[in-house]
């Protein structure tokens, strides 16, 4: 597996925003490229899932339009503060990119919930793309996410 220790940085990450019910979709500050960014920033969150003393700035080089199935991306603006947050989590723009197209463009599903599982089952599969991750290691890590 290449680079585990940010695989498994970024997996604890998520695992914990989807068990504390602080993963939203469609919410750039609590997406999973959010929670990611936030997490490795050491950003806090208000109430209602917004960024404390931070302005979300990684959007203006990747964003996942969720009502047309598409994803803007303006890598000129890969500078200043969108540039600071993206480089924090480890991974490069195209690869924080990939994560987010597949967690916004989960499967529908009947609740909340079950959608935001898809969409981190998805990720799991970008991730072992990224990693280079054997079907074992991403079988098991997707158990991460069962909640009881």
């Amino acid at each position: 597996m290449k680079n585990k220790e940010l695989f498994d940085n970024t997996v604890k990450i998520l695992v914990n925003a989807y068990l504390n019910n602080s993963l939203v979709q469609g919410n750039c500050h609590a997406c999973a490229v959010g929670n990611i960014i936030a997490a490795k920033m050491n950003i806090k969150y208000t109430n209602d899932f917004k960024w404390v003393g931070r302005q979300v700035a990684w959007p203006l080089v990747f964003v996942t339009v969720s009502f047309e199935i598409a994803q803007v991306r303006r890598p000129w603006n890969f500078t200043g503060q969108a540039k600071e947050q993206i480089t924090a989590t480890g991974y490069s723009w195209q690869e924080l990119a990939q994560i987010e197209y597949a967690f916004e463009r989960a499967p529908w599903a009947k609740t909340p919930e079950e959608r935001m599982f898809n969409g981190l089952m998805a990720v799991i599969e970008v991730l072992g793309q990224i990693h280079e991750m054997d079907e074992n290691t991403k079988s098991a890590t997707k158990g991460l996410f069962l909640k009881d």
